[in-house]
């Protein structure tokens, strides 16, 4: 199984059956593994990932998609049969070449930023679940209902069993 939690600072805290990890983060915790959206030239943290490439740790596959030359990562993970994409604010706009980069998504983890552009986004890879998670500057609201969400209805964590995808519709979390 794995759980998405609200975090405080950060899109949300990972957990899978072998490790825990942050993704995007404002402040870096010791010793966790975390994923950031920008580059970082120096790691204080061996566990920290911020470039584009492939990564593999605890049994999940990383894969880092540059953006913007490789000033804006965003990732994609495979763990225990489940494909997660986590896309950082502000959405870009995402070429054809992009979006092939990622693939299938069966979970999509996306910043609440620009309604228009999440849409976009959510149109290409067509992800079973939209987990979204709030920005400043974003427009929760707005994102929400492009997403098909009428009032937003914020969860603290959100759990997904393999096996367990809606398969003829599509389900929004709202992560907070």
């Amino acid at each position: 199984m794995i759980t998405f939690s609200a975090a405080k600072g950060s899109a949300c805290s990972v957990s899978t059956g072998s490790v825990t990890f942050d993704v995007f983060p404002d402040k870096v915790a010791k010793d966790t593994w975390t994923f950031l959206s920008h580059p970082e030239e120096e790691r204080a943290n061996k566990k920290i990932i911020s470039w584009p490439g492939e990564y593999d740790f605890a049994g999940i596959s990383v894969r880092g998609v540059g953006q913007e030359a490789g000033r804006q990562v965003s990732y994609v993970c495979n763990t225990e049969n489940i494909r997660i994409a986590f896309i950082d604010g502000p959405i870009l706009d995402w070429t054809d070449s992009d979006i092939e980069k990622i693939g299938d998504i069966d979970v999509l983890v996306v910043a609440a930023d620009n309604p228009k552009k999440v849409l976009a986004l959510v149109e290409a890879v067509d992800p079973r679940v939209i987990i979204l998670f709030d920005v400043k500057d974003g427009d929760l609201a707005g994102t929400a209902k492009v997403c098909g969400v009428a009032s937003v209805q914020t969860v603290p964590e959100f759990k997904v069993k393999p096996g367990s995808l809606p398969q003829d519709s599509r389900q929004v979390v709202v992560l907070g």
